[in-house]
């Protein structure tokens, strides 16, 4: 699978925060700096807000303090799908000793996790 997502930040925070979570969820992601020109193939740039007016693509999200890392994932995927909204989500629950969960979008796995307690899991 070809990578739709490309990381564009000199921040090592940020990058570690958005590239900890692709590579959690096994995205493929390429991984820029903010002058670097956005290869065609790429359908979103994630960068932080601060290095938003240096990136040339018309579709770029930024990752902004204490903002929530797995939905700006979300919304990166849906994005480079060419998706405005899921027309089919699934969720599933594995019931046990601990709770498995996932979260199916149009057929794809967006979220999986373990949940330790029915308050977790809602």
């Amino acid at each position: 699978m070809k990578a739709k997502i490309a990381v564009a930040t000199v921040s090592g925070k940020a990058y570690y925060l958005i590239v900890n979570e692709l590579k959690n969820r096994n995205i493929p992601f390429i991984s820029l700096t903010p002058y670097d020109p956005v290869p065609m193939e790429i359908k979103v740039v994630i960068t932080t807000e601060k290095e938003r007016p240096i990136i040339r693509h018309k579709n770029v999200l930024t990752l902004r303090d204490c903002e929530n890392v797995q939905a700006l994932i979300n919304q990166a995927l849906q994005q480079a799908e060419g998706k405005s909204g899921y027309e089919e989500i699934v969720i599933g629950v594995d019931p046990g000793e601990v709770l498995g969960l996932a979260v199916l979008a149009d057929g794809k796995i967006i979220k999986t996790g373990n949940c330790f307690s029915i308050k977790e899991t809602v």
